[in-house]
């Protein structure tokens, strides 16, 4: 797990918002097609919660084949909108591969809340996200 090389860069460059008390749960929020983490960073700090950590993380920058392969933070290469368009497995694999690893460092140094053997995560995934796959632990 969390052996591609696309991984260490993104995890050490994600945006986070603390909580304003002790972080018992992580929401890992997971940005749409040519986004960075720093604009839901910037929404998520307005809505802080006591408990909860937004750990925010940027997608490579690649090109994108939709877009005429102009090179923007994308989780994955798109190559058509139409349902029998060709997908980048790959990528999309490439990408389900960095959630994992997103939720397991991430989900690792929460401390369990009083009755809990480990703290909440929530992976939140909007547009490009929801391909990689949606992980709710508690």
């Amino acid at each position: 797990m969390c052996g591609n090389n696309m991984s260490v860069p993104l995890l050490a460059d994600a945006v986070t918002v603390s909580g304003a008390e002790r972080e018992t749960a992580a929401v890992i929020f997971l940005h749409g097609l040519g986004d960075t983490g720093h604009s839901w960073a910037d929404a998520l700090s307005s809505i802080r919660l006591p408990y909860v950590k937004y750990i925010c993380p940027h997608a490579p920058r690649i090109p994108v084949t939709l877009n005429m392969k102009m090179v923007m933070p994308s989780w994955f290469d798109l190559m058509g909108l139409t349902p029998d368009a060709p997908e980048d497995e790959a990528g999309i694999k490439k990408a389900a591969e960095n959630r994992r690893c997103f939720v397991a460092v991430h989900g690792s140094d929460l401390p369990a809340p009083a009755g809990r053997d480990r703290g909440s995560q929530l992976l939140a995934p909007p547009a490009q996200g929801l391909p990689t796959g949606t992980t709710l632990s508690f």
